[in-house]
C-alpha cells in the first residue's frame, strides 16, 4: 500500500477536469440557467456520471425520483432513459419550483417523458403498485428516508436500482455532534441491511447508495 497520502479533492478536481468538456448537462450550468439564488441541493456532476453510466447499464423503462428541486437530477435521468424508451415520474412537494424545473426540461428536451407529481411523497408512494419502476432514486427530505423505505423497495420490480442521495450525512455535514437529518440517513442505511437488496455505499458527492432488490 502507498505511503503517500490520498487527496480526495485533488482526485475529484483531475476526475472534473477530464470530463468537464463531455459532461451535459453539467450542475453548475443548470443552475445558473435557472436564475434562482436559492434552491434545495441537487446532485454533483460525479453523481450525474454514475446515474448515466447505470442506467445505460440497465436499460430502464420506468424511473420513479422523490425529490425534484430544480430537476437537474430529473433530466440527468430522463436523457439515459429516452434512449431506452423509457419514463420519469418525479415526486415534489414544493408547488412553487414546478415551472422553473419545466423550462429545464424544455431546455434539454425531454419534457415529454417527464412527469410531475404535487404531493406529500409518503402519502403518493403508498398508494403506487407494488413492482412498478426498474429504478427510484431517493433525494427527498433526509427525515423521510427510514420511512418511506420499504415503499421504496415494495415498488421497484426485482432487480431493480435503488439509488440514494446524501447517505454519508452523518459522518460529512456533523461528525461530532448529529441533528435529525444525520440520524434518520443512519437509520436508513442500517434498515436497508436488512431488507432484501444487495447494496454499497459509494463516497462521492456526500455519499450514494447503489441497491439492487433482490
Amino acid at each position: 500500500m502507498s505511503e503517500v497520502p490520498f487527496d480526495c479533492q485533488k482526485a475529484l478536481d483531475y476526475v472534473d477536469e477530464i470530463y468537464k468538456e463531455t459532461d451535459r448537462p453539467r450542475m453548475q450550468d443548470y443552475a445558473e440557467a435557472t436564475g434562482l439564488e436559492s434552491f434545495e441541493p441537487v446532485i454533483e456532476d460525479e453523481i450525474s456520471r454514475l446515474f448515466k453510466l447505470l442506467l445505460n447499464l440497465t436499460k430502464p423503462k420506468k424511473i420513479l425520483e422523490i425529490g425534484m428541486s430544480i430537476g437537474f437530477s430529473t433530466t440527468v435521468l430522463a436523457l439515459a432513459a429516452k434512449r431506452f424508451g423509457g419514463t420519469v415520474t418525479t415526486i415534489e412537494i414544493d408547488e412553487s419550483i414546478v415551472e422553473t424545473a419545466r423550462r429545464g426540461f424544455e431546455r434539454e428536451g425531454v419534457s415529454d417523458i417527464i412527469e410531475i407529481v404535487l404531493g406529500d411523497a409518503r402519502e403518493i408512494i403508498s398508494k403506487m403498485d407494488s413492482e412498478t419502476f426498474d429504478v427510484v432514486f431517493q433525494d427527498s427530505s433526509k427525515r423521510l428516508y427510514p420511512v418511506m423505505l420499504e415503499d421504496c423497495i415494495r415498488v421497484l420490480k426485482k432487480g431493480g436500482l435503488f439509488l440514494i442521495d446524501d447517505t454519508l450525512f452523518p459522518v460529512i455535514r456533523h461528525p461530532d455532534r448529529w441533528n435529525e437529518s444525520d440520524r434518520a440517513i443512519d437509520k436508513f442505511n442500517r434498515n436497508l441491511l436488512k431488507l432484501n437488496t444487495i447494496s454499497t455505499i459509494l463516497p462521492i458527492g456526500e455519499g450514494c447508495t447503489i441497491a439492487v432488490k433482490l
